[in-house]
C-alpha cells in the first residue's frame, strides 16, 4: 500500500495525490481487478518535474558536502541510513 510505503496517513496521501493530479504530475485509475483500489502512475510532466527536482537536490548536496572528503560523505550517509532504517529507536536525551 502506497500510504504505508511512504509512511503517511491515508487521508494525507489523498490530499497529496489530489495536488499531484491537479498539477498534471500523476494520474489515478481504478484497479480493474478491485474497484475499491486505485493505481497511481506518474505522468510525463511528473517525470520531467522529478528529474528537475533530483538534479536540484544533487546540486545542493554537492555544495553542502563539498568540504567533506569522500570517506566522510560515505560515513555520514551510512550513519543517516542507520537512523532512517530504525525509526522510533531513538529518544531525547540518549
Amino acid at each position: 500500500m502506497l500510504a504505508e510505503r511512504l509512511e503517511v496517513d491515508p487521508s494525507v496521501l489523498v490530499g497529496i495525490l489530489n495536488d499531484l493530479e491537479g498539477e498534471g504530475l500523476a494520474v489515478r485509475r481504478r484497479d480493474p481487478a478491485d474497484r475499491r483500489r486505485h493505481n497511481v502512475a506518474i505522468t510525463e510532466a511528473g517525470s520531467t518535474a522529478l528529474a528537475k527536482t533530483n538534479a536540484a537536490l544533487d546540486e545542493v548536496e554537492l555544495s553542502l558536502f563539498s568540504a567533506f572528503s569522500q570517506a566522510d560523505q560515505e560515513a555520514l550517509r551510512a550513519l543517516l541510513g542507520r537512523i532512517d532504517s530504525n525509526p522510533g529507536h531513538f529518544t531525547c536525551g540518549e
